[in-house]
């Protein structure tokens, strides 16, 4: 199957500026889910979503192999700029105001409801179940929450988030067997019950 972001980003290359913009519109939902999952910061997650696609405008260094998809390359990109961030925000050691002074982790804004995919159609309940799995998700370990994300919400197969995480791919499987498992635990104690899947 042809890699719509590699047709994309040749056309991009040969100069089709609204190759770029379909480009954003099709990669910014999952990439902006996956940055937030590291930073937990609404602001510098958008940051961080423009820095990954000015980064591909400037510096065009994807390069097409026989294997290579678009999308991992794009959420390698990403990962790198998140990782740098936290490093960055640890090294200043920064304490937000908002941080302090908000310990309500049902407050939802309008980035985790595009996120995380909410509905203005949706029920209470669903509104509520989704906020426990949002909390519930935060809650984890970083390495089990990425490759939860990863798989269940961009649906990307346990060889790509291999390639992105720079994992090998039976880690990956058994990061996702344990992520579930914790995960499972977590909805319990938010009252939630759990699908398989």
């Amino acid at each position: 199957m042809q890699d719509e972001g590699i047709a994309l980003y040749r056309r991009f290359l040969d100069g089709d500026e609204q190759a770029l913009e379909a480009l954003i519109s099709l990669y910014r939902r999952g990439l902006l889910r996956f940055i937030y999952g590291y930073v937990h910061d609404e602001a510098l997650a958008e940051d961080l979503l423009q820095e990954t696609f000015v980064a591909l405008y400037f510096r065009r260094t994807f390069k097409e192999r026989g294997d290579a998809s678009f999308k991992t390359y794009l959420y390698k990109v990403a990962r790198n700029k998140s990782l740098n961030a936290i490093k960055k925000r640890k090294r200043k050691k920064e304490v937000s105001l908002e941080a302090i002074t908000d310990d309500s982790p049902s407050q939802e804004s309008e980035l985790q409801a595009f996120v995380y995919g909410a509905d203005a159609h949706e029920t209470i309940e669903e509104k509520e179940r989704r906020q426990a799995v949002q909390r519930a998700l935060l809650r984890l370990k970083a390495e089990y929450r990425e490759v939860i994300i990863l798989r269940y919400f961009d649906d990307l197969s346990p060889e790509r988030i291999a390639q992105i995480t720079k994992r090998k791919t039976k880690q990956v499987y058994n990061l996702l067997a344990r992520g579930k498992t914790a995960l499972k635990e977590e909805l319990k104690t938010e009252g939630v019950g759990y699908e398989n899947g």
